[in-house]
């Protein structure tokens, strides 16, 4: 099975970037065999969407089709995203606008939110509310919010970090791959040529 990770923050060597290096980490520590993907958002500076990426030209040639393969093959999605002004990141945004063609559809996703602060939540309700329509993307019912995410050092925590909080990710990774295991099936029955998009 393959798992995609989105580090949607727009810093270089960001936090989000750091934490989706240790839910990779994790997910291997569940499952060995598990092929993860990351995509850091940052890296690629994927630029926003426009009619122009139809044509295939560009960025929207091998960079992008390299990207829209990973995500394709993959069987379930993680989305680290930090809180920008109370709210998603542009770059988080824009990725379900390039992935039209299926690539989230049917399958589970699992919100990660982190915040420098003790904010977080808002891109929780952001995403859950606007980001599944034509994407068809499945959020599972548990999402992780990482507040004060500097002080998150597994091993040695900062104050202000929940003793609970690690137990917490493990058992929601857990829960995602089961979701990605048993939502296989699902996808053989799909017809996005007739019902492409939500109502």
């Amino acid at each position: 099975m393959k798992i995609s990770i989105i580090s949607a923050s727009h810093r270089l060597n960001s936090q989000s970037k750091r934490i989706s290096v240790f839910l990779q980490n994790n997910l291997s520590k569940i499952d060995s065999e598990l092929d993860i993907f990351i995509l850091d958002l940052a890296n690629e500076r994927l630029p926003l969407w426009s009619p122009e990426k139809k044509e295939g030209k560009g960025v929207w040639g091998e960079t992008w089709n390299s990207i829209s393969d990973n995500l394709n093959k993959s069987d379930a999605f993680i989305l680290v995203v930090p809180e920008y002004g109370g709210m998603a990141t542009p770059a988080a945004k824009n990725i379900f606008l390039l992935c039209g063609n299926g690539e989230f559809a049917h399958k589970p996703g699992l919100i990660v939110s982190i915040s420098s602060g003790n904010g977080g939540a808002y891109p929780v309700s952001e995403l859950r509310t606007s980001s599944y329509k034509n994407t068809h993307l499945m959020w599972i019912p548990e999402n992780i919010i990482i507040r004060n995410v500097e002080e998150f050092n597994p091993g040695s925590h900062g104050k202000n970090i929940p003793n609970w909080l690690e137990g917490r990710i493990d058992y929601v990774l857990n829960l995602l791959v089961v979701y990605a295991f048993n939502m296989k099936p699902l996808r053989k029955i799909i017809n996005r040529k007739d019902f492409g998009n939500g109502m």
